[in-house]
């Protein structure tokens, strides 16, 4: 865990528990030069790592903002981690992916909720799950599920996260923060939920 936020730390755990069994050809889209999430992914996929510049991991250079430049039905599994803040047109990225995907398709979204503005080169905004949700359906999905991930105490400890200058004060504060989160009562967390984030699974 050196050095990661505990965003990383819960995300790479999703993704280990709902990506380990994917197959086929698999497009990273805006997945930046060194993803860390990557080597929780199966060793046995065609990986195509993509982000706006060519660079490490992102062979692809790719505008999101842009008709996406590959063929109907082109890839068996797409990961849109930490970029749909980032799209001027969100409903017409995951339209662009659905059109992608092959039938039967997967498409996997980290989307954060509670951090701070990360421009890359832009930041626009947060969704909630019920936003995740009125932009799957406006891009064509109807079969999907969407995971909170996180809660009050991670999501303080992610937005400290540069206050905390050592790795053994993280590995305090973080194991700290997510035994907090677990005694919340669960009213409170489903009707007012703070998490860190969300994880999408939608299939075609």
């Amino acid at each position: 865990m050196k050095g990661k936020t505990i965003y990383k730390i819960l995300l790479n755990k999703l993704v280990l528990k709902h990506c380990r069994d994917i197959t086929g050809d698999v497009l990273d889209l805006a997945g930046g030069g060194n993803p860390d999430y990557k080597k929780y992914l199966p060793k046995n996929i065609n990986y195509i790592g993509s982000d706006l510049n060519a660079h490490g991991e992102a062979k692809k250079q790719i505008d999101i903002n842009k008709p996406l430049p590959f063929a109907e039905n082109s890839f068996d599994n797409i990961l849109f981690f930490n970029a749909i803040y980032i799209a001027e047109e969100p409903s017409g990225v995951l339209k662009e992916i659905k059109r992608i995907l092959r039938p039967a398709g997967k498409l996997f979204i980290a989307s954060p909720f509670i951090a701070n503005e990360m421009p890359e080169p832009h930041d626009y905004c947060r969704f909630t799950a019920e936003g995740l949700e009125r932009k799957l359906k406006q891009a064509g999905f109807s079969d999907y599920k969407i995971i909170r991930f996180g809660e009050r105490f991670t999501s303080a400890a992610y937005l400290l996260h540069k206050f905390f200058l050592f790795d053994f004060i993280r590995f305090f504060i973080y194991g700290l923060a997510a035994f907090l989160d677990k005694i919340i009562p669960a009213g409170i967390r489903k009707s007012h939920p703070a998490p860190l984030g969300y994880f999408v699974i939608a299939k075609k």
